[in-house]
């Protein structure tokens, strides 16, 4: 009986800390999982996707994210990788947990990692290899986790026509930006989503670059005040919200809370899952109501000062729901746009003129989404 029980232990002794389903040392590390996957949009010539990495650790030591690296699972070649820079550039915390390190995953924390990626391919599945660091007393232990594959798929892109007419239009936008639409998480039902993933807000400039003629604290003073919004699609209008009133000046416009941030708007089902959204629309602009059929083109609304905005703009996004917030961004593009410029640097919006194209005369481009914060018009794709 003694031998028996001395075996005993001895078995415990050496088993301790092995998976007794793979023979694997067990070591912390994060659930990663990709909660929506969208298509490809073409930006600038070059196919595009936006996804977001979600992860969690369970276990009960902080997690460091060292290095992130997306293979192509066909041959394992890399397709993109992140740096520990690059990745603090694209790691949210959603909510507001404990005050632990912008680079440290405590223990019950969980991050986002937003990813935007140019590949020439479709049809390829792939992967994310992760190398994270655990830190255990003086120690520190660096070690490879791999998983949350994803495909590249060719869906058939929502191809749409001018939402505004002539220009110049700003298409503010940049996927880096931590408050942008890109990166704004909303729950709703019990489901996490990004509705603004794509979207764009449009804002009218004068030749020099300026958005508004005189005071720029006064609203009427904007370009692009009270311009006539089209509808991009024959579709069927699926909802109107026309509560919303304006103050004269921005010191003045009311702070609203996330389920105002829409403000005034128009939401036209355009077929195949696809909704397109107008927001921050004039009080008292809005032509039509839900259930009437729209034709490409028709005058539908004013852009406005309504809802959660910092100035006049039209804010315009395609979801995959009616709910103004709890939908998925899909990508979309635009029939026909010329390009005038652009602006790299965006500290000089509204104060310098954006960077001309390299050629005399704009560049017309179509089929593809404005690039982040380009300056274009839609004259070309009204003829």
């Amino acid at each position: 009986m003694a031998i028996v029980k001395r075996l005993l232990c001895f078995f415990m002794i050496i088993t301790a800390g092995i998976d007794p389903g793979f023979g694997q040392v067990y070591r912390p590390s994060v659930d990663m999982h990709i909660p929506f996957g969208t298509g490809t949009v073409v930006i600038n010539g070059k196919p595009a996707v936006y996804y977001e990495l979600y992860l969690t650790n369970f276990s009960n030591d902080s997690i460091s994210l060292e290095k992130m690296e997306v293979l192509d699972v066909a041959d394992s070649s890399v397709v993109a990788s992140f740096n520990r820079g690059d990745l603090l550039n694209r790691l949210s915390r959603p909510g507001l947990q404990i005050k632990d390190k912008d680079d440290l995953i405590a223990p019950g924390n969980s991050r986002v990692v937003f990813v935007e990626l140019q590949n020439d391919k479709t049809g390829v599945q792939l992967v994310h290899r992760l190398s994270l660091s655990v830190s255990q007393g003086n120690k520190k232990q660096t070690f490879l986790v791999q998983g949350a594959s994803m495909s590249i798929s060719e869906k058939p892109r929502v191809a749409l026509g001018a939402p505004l007419a002539g220009g110049p239009w700003a298409a503010v936008y940049d996927p880096s930006w931590s408050r942008g639409h890109r990166r704004v998480i909303y729950t709703v039902d019990g489901k996490a989503r990004i509705p603004g993933r794509f979207a764009i807000d449009f804002i009218k400039l004068d030749t020099l670059g300026r958005y508004a003629n005189g005071d720029n604290d006064v609203v009427k003073n904007w370009y692009g005040y009270g311009a006539a919004v089209l509808a991009v699609s024959d579709g069927i209008v699926s909802a109107t919200r026309d509560d919303f009133r304006e103050s004269n000046t921005l010191a003045n416009h009311p702070e609203y809370s996330a389920e105002k941030a829409t403000g005034n708007y128009i939401s036209i089902d355009i077929g195949n899952n696809c909704i397109a959204f107008y927001e921050h629309l004039k009080p008292g602009s809005i032509k039509v109501v839900a259930g009437q059929r729209v034709k490409k083109g028709d005058v539908i609304a004013a852009v406005g000062f309504t809802g959660q905005t910092t100035g006049p703009h039209l804010h315009f996004h395609v979801a995959d729901q009616h709910s103004a917030l709890g939908a998925e961004g899909i990508p979309f593009v635009f029939e026909c746009f010329s390009v005038l410029g652009t602006y790299i640097d965006f500290r000089d919006f509204g104060k310098e003129r954006w960077i001309p194209v390299k050629d005399s005369f704009p560049l017309i481009i179509r089929a593809e989404r404005p690039a982040s914060n380009s300056v274009i018009t839609f004259d070309a794709g009204n003829r």
